[in-house]
């Protein structure tokens, strides 16, 4: 739950006392209603959790004092989920669920069939979008905030990114997702991969051309079985599978 979990940008770890200012203030002081020596979790960007006792809780802000310091541990695999660009409200569903998940980069594409378009509201969007990650990760007690980049074209994602394995999903070829995973599974010869990029479309799919190159550029087609699936219900598949097997 979100009640007891507050997030603060930038902790030092050397610190001994924090302030807690602005909306998770007043989530604390208003919402939650916590109150002076009551214990609560922070996190920042860096991964890090730390247990704080709250000391006063002003009008403006709260002073802790911190207790106890825990690292978060890195995945055994690192997610990277490029998702074409969906409705507005299916995409917020995506990046929550996404960063409930534990995708540690989350990166818009632009694809032929986007219904939804990149307009002068990116900025506003990237912030929104951005909140709604920490949101979750709060909730779900996930230690890592996952990056979210600005939307970018599927050339570009291409050309740019390094992921050890890159997957796309298809409609009309490529192996069983499970049976990449289990193929890299921990109790097989061959490790997990250190890093993964799965690519979901849009809701009018992949076009021929876009299939092409995505399999001309070191992409391995996967499917999720013989129905076809939402793209944001597809996402989250791929998503819980890949961490139900390698970040367990």
């Amino acid at each position: 739950m979100t009640s007891n979990r507050f997030y603060i940008s930038q902790i030092n770890p050397l610190a001994s006392y924090v302030s807690l200012e602005g909306e998770e203030h007043h989530h604390l002081s208003r919402v939650s209603r916590i109150r002076p020596q009551q214990e609560i979790w922070l996190f920042d960007s860096s991964g890090r959790s730390y247990l704080a006792r709250v000391e006063e809780v002003e009008k403006e802000k709260t002073k802790l004092l911190i207790l106890e310091q825990k690292n978060g541990e890195k995945a055994n695999t690192e997610i990277i989920l490029a998702q074409s660009l969906v409705k507005s409200k299916n995409m917020e569903f995506i990046i929550q669920k996404s960063a409930e998940l534990g995708v540690i980069r989350f990166i818009p594409v632009m694809a032929s069939r986007s219904v939804v378009k990149v307009d002068e509201k990116i900025e506003k969007k990237l912030g929104r979008w951005a909140r709604i990650a920490r949101e979750a990760v709060k909730q779900s007690g996930n230690p890592w905030i996952p990056y979210i980049s600005p939307p970018i074209g599927l050339k570009k994602l291409i050309k740019e990114n390094q992921a050890e394995l890159k997957l796309f999903l298809s409609e009309n070829r490529g192996k069983y997702l499970r049976e990449i995973l289990t193929r890299n599974g921990k109790s097989h010869r061959q490790s997990p991969p250190s890093s993964i990029l799965i690519l979901i479309g849009p809701e009018g799919g992949w076009t021929r051309e876009e299939r092409e190159y995505i399999l001309d550029n070191g992409f391995e087609a996967v499917s999720l079985g013989r129905n076809i699936l939402r793209t944001e219900t597809a996402a989250i598949c791929s998503l819980a599978l890949i961490s139900h097997f390698w970040n367990l």
